[in-house]
């Protein structure tokens, strides 16, 4: 006997809240990336449990000031790397306008997101 709803795709579940916890550890990401400390935001991304448990929407932003962070170190493969982890997140993902055109990390980012694309 075959049920109907075995081959329907598992529903997404829904995204909790990000804990207060997830929330603080973001914004000092912010501050620190505001303020040019960029290895504080390398490390900080890398190393948070807090921001590795939060939903998905908050680690693209962590990982994309990661990856920013990364570029202007001169660091290009790990904010390659950076990129193509957030597209394994979120396919769909795209850099804002005034995001796309900096010398540093939107070639970087095209660069990921046409790896990620399937030959056709």
């Amino acid at each position: 006997m075959t049920l109907a709803a075995c081959a329907l795709p598992p529903a997404q579940p829904q995204s909790a809240p990000p804990s207060q916890a997830a929330q603080d550890a973001l914004q000092r990401v912010r501050e620190q990336y505001q303020a040019g400390h960029y290895g504080e935001v390398i490390r900080g991304v890398a190393t948070s449990a807090d921001l590795a448990a939060a939903p998905l929407d908050l680690q693209v932003e962590a990982i994309k000031l990661q990856a920013f962070s990364y570029c202007v170190s001169n660091y290009r493969k790990l904010c390659e790397d950076s990129f193509l982890r957030i597209l394994q997140i979120d396919p769909t993902f795209e850099l804002a306008p005034n995001e796309q055109g900096h010398p540093q990390w939107g070639p970087v980012f095209r660069s990921a997101k046409a790896a990620m694309t399937p030959a056709k």
